[in-house]
């Protein structure tokens, strides 16, 4: 069977899944009673340090819950840069973490730019050490709970959180024993199966989880631009997880957990590929001091080896008869890392919480230039260290006073490039500190209104990846910068929040936000095929986004979405024909909407949909990226009690639309995906 005529029975075969659930759906739906009250779960956000519910949090906070990710098309742990997509303010790459190259997988929030949000997996950076992209592969298929918080975060989190945080809670190992897991077939190739087993009681959890991901991909280069030597863009990997958690004595509980992760992905050309394998570990310690005070250390160590091979297309990139190898690169690192804090009540209206934490990241780069064959060896090492503390005043139940403030000392050091023996050139060590201060306030005016407004400063160190390591992509060189200085932010945000209907039937939020960056790094282009990254003089971004949660009954939920961020530059000094220009990869305008039909017991049905405005992909913003609207789906049927049926749709409409482009040379983003498959939860 060709290649079409697979997808054409995939697709049709989904559309028959699709078809019987809808019908069962319709009959199931059309039984349920709906209920006079709603059940409002309770949650708190942890990644402010001090876990509080959100309606006592100044910042402009976003919980999906396990309910709000299960309903939609990106459940799988393979997905979760997808789900983020739905919410405001929260620009993922455009080309999923699926298909896109490790090196290229990032967030961008209120439109600050690329490696400037730090991402937790339970408790631990996802933010690769030595680039600062994003890992996501390592997210399990279980997810708690995704918690969003936009802004400066640097005064808990340093200089990987200079933009705001994501953190990622994954299910609890207690007190639940049972087996659960996911069978899914679908278009372009795509295969997931993923087991999870897990033993529980009292005192002591155990969880052993494996997912393999398989999918064939499809081909990014536009057909206009295509030639005989481009290849489908595919990924497979194989991610082993483990953790065990046991109460030591009724106030202490210890955590160890650990993964095991490979993968294998095309590039899109036969001489253009790459290979990863990461290994982690983290232990912690957490204890109740009774009156509210509570204790936790937490330690994390991860190893990684990435070879990545790269091919030039000739006779050019543009008319793309062949590949020959180009240049192969071997880049093994290291990171470990820790945290400790304290929390405890202060008087009877206020709590802190103090704390430090650590990381040190070394690594190298191994590469060969083809043809000169000219090995060349660059190394780093980068050492951080940072104590916080913060304090939160309650004087009365409808005001909320938050001052902390975060001191940081950071150095590069040991690092050398040799090409060739006898060629070594030492790089320019440097050392910084600084303080980064965060005041906030949160009012309730009734029971259905409350406002709040932070102040802060923040800032970011340059990677080892944006120090020392150059690349190649379509005929195009990305340079290194060894000079390069830390990013530093200052900005605010207001935000008010009214509850329209009680118990959560109708919710709205505005948020508004004002930040600058001093010494902002970016891409900037030196030639017609090469860009450096520099420090420009001064970034700005503001933007406004608005909200709309509805939950009028048990069958029906409806979420809107309005995000609005002018990111520019505004000092370059030498360039001054580049201010007023926009930040890369960033959109001015964004729109999402959902809507859920039914109930996860009996049959669900989920239609999102979301809109980007034109960005550009570089600093002189002639490379465009159209905008663009892509609709999702979901549909799941309860057949037992422990299984469900599910079937998932991603860009339905199969629109064909740009994601990036390097120089002239274009790239799609994913077409239609439809997905079908069975979870069990016994």
């Amino acid at each position: 069977m060709g290649a079409c005529s697979k997808r054409r029975f995939h697709q049709h075969a989904a559309a028959v899944m699709a078809l019987a659930l809808c019908c069962s759906f319709t009959s199931h739906v059309s039984r349920a009673e709906e209920k006079d009250t709603l059940v409002v779960d309770e949650v708190v956000v942890a990644a402010t340090r001090i876990p509080m519910a959100p309606s006592r949090i100044s910042a402009a906070a976003t919980v999906l819950t396990q309910d709000d990710i299960r309903r939609t098309p990106f459940h799988s742990g393979t997905q979760i840069d997808d789900l983020l997509r739905y919410v405001p303010t929260v620009q993922p790459s455009l080309l999923g973490s699926r298909y896109n190259h490790p090196t290229a997988q990032f967030v961008s929030i209120r439109g600050l730019g690329t490696r400037r949000a730090l991402v937790l997996l339970d408790g631990v950076p996802l933010n690769d050490g030595f680039g600062g992209w994003i890992n996501w592969g390592l997210v399990p298929d279980r997810i708690e709970r995704v918690e969003i918080i936009p802004g400066g975060g640097s005064n808990l989190y340093g200089t990987w959180a200079m933009g705001g945080i994501i953190n990622i809670i994954s299910q609890s190992d207690r007190p639940k024993t049972g087996v659960s897991g996911d069978l899914s077939e679908g278009s372009l190739g795509t295969h997931i199966q993923s087991v999870r087993t897990q033993y529980g009681n009292d005192r002591t959890g155990l969880t052993l989880s494996y997912r393999h991901f398989d999918t064939a991909g499809f081909l990014t280069v536009p057909a206009y631009q295509r030639g005989p030597v481009d290849t489908p863009v595919g990924s497979e990997h194989h991610q082993f997880t483990g953790s065990v958690s046991h109460e030591l004595t009724p106030q202490t509980v210890a955590t160890l957990s650990g993964t095991y992760y490979t993968e294998d992905r095309s590039f899109g050309t036969p001489f253009s590929h790459g290979a990863r394998t990461i290994g982690s570990v983290s232990f912690g310690l957490k204890g109740d001091l009774g009156a509210g005070g509570v204790w936790e250390v937490k330690t994390f160590a991860q190893w990684q080896t990435f070879r990545n091979q790269s091919g030039r297309v000739l006779p050019s990139p543009f008319i793309r008869q062949f590949d020959q190898l180009d240049r192969l690169q071997t880049i093994p690192s290291n990171d470990v890392g820790g945290m400790t804090q304290w929390t405890a009540p202060l008087f009877s209206f206020s709590r802190i919480v103090v704390g430090g934490d650590a990381r040190a990241i070394l690594a190298q780069s191994e590469e060969v230039l083809v043809p000169s064959q000219t090995p060349l060896v660059t190394r780093g090492k980068q050492v951080g260290i940072g104590t916080f503390g913060e304090w939160i005043i309650e004087p009365f139940d409808a005001l909320v006073l938050t001052a902390g403030a975060r001191w940081d000392w950071w150095k590069n050091f040991g690092g050398s490039r040799t090409a060739g023996p006898g060629t070594t050139g030492e790089t320019q060590d440097n050392t910084a500190s600084m303080v980064n201060p965060k005041f906030s306030l949160l009012y309730r005016l009734n029971d259905r209104v409350r406002i709040g407004g932070s102040v802060y400063q923040a800032f970011r160190a340059p990677t080892l990846n944006e120090l020392y390591r150059d690349f190649s992509s379509s005929g195009f060189t990305f340079l290194s910068n060894d000079r390069l200085e830390p990013e530093r932010l200052t900005g605010g945000e207001v935000k008010v929040e009214v509850e329209l209907l009680p118990h959560g039937r109708l919710g709205f939020r505005a948020t508004g936000h004002y930040d600058v960056i001093k010494d902002q790094i970016l891409f900037v282009t030196q030639g017609p095929t090469s860009v450096m990254r520099r420090n420009i003089g001064e970034g700005r971004s503001v933007g406004t986004d608005v909200e709309l949660r509805s939950r009028l009954n048990d069958l029906l939920y409806m979420t809107a979405g309005y995000s609005f961020v002018d990111s520019v530059i505004t000092s370059f000094p030498g360039n001054p024909s580049r201010e007023g220009l926009r930040i890369p990869n960033v959109s001015r305008h964004q729109v999402t909407a959902g809507l859920t039909v039914g109930r996860p017991d009996v049959a669900q049905l989920t239609v999102q949909g979301r809109y980007l405005s034109r960005q550009f992909a570089d600093d002189l913003n002639r490379q465009p990226v159209a905008d663009f609207i892509v609709l999702d789906m979901a549909l799941r049927k309860r057949i037992t009690s422990w299984a469900e049926l599910f079937i998932d749709g991603e860009n339905l409409t199969d629109r064909r639309y740009i994601a990036t482009q390097t120089g002239g040379l274009k790239t799609l983003g994913q077409p239609l995906l439809i997905l079908g498959g069975l979870r069990i939860d016994l």
